[in-house]
């Protein structure tokens, strides 16, 4: 499994359109073969901050991800919303269950 976890800060005035195409690319996302979760969220201790994790069964179907119009159009929208550097980290997963149980 690969898990992408990522924050950014956004120009306040860039809220509420990148949140908007975040809800949209968080839905897209999960209808997509290969996602097994896909969260967009603003953080609650700074409403100028989203927070993004993603979860994908395979290195391929992130790839075919990166490949699909939604995330080549939500990727314009993102990049002028952002304020200053985002930071992003790839995790690849040999093994998961619940926390607890």
């Amino acid at each position: 499994m690969i898990v992408i976890a990522g924050r950014a800060r956004l120009h306040a005035a860039e809220v509420e359109g990148a949140t908007r195409a975040g809800s949209e690319m968080a839905a897209t996302s999960r209808d997509e073969p290969g996602c097994i979760d896909y969260r967009f969220a603003i953080d609650i201790d700074d409403p100028l901050v989203v927070q993004i994790v993603e979860q994908w069964e395979s290195a391929e179907a992130l790839d075919a991800h990166f490949a699909t119009p939604h995330f080549q159009a939500f990727s314009e929208v993102i990049l002028r919303a952002v304020d200053g550097p985002a930071e992003f980290t790839r995790f690849e997963v040999s093994s998961a269950g619940p926390l607890f149980g």
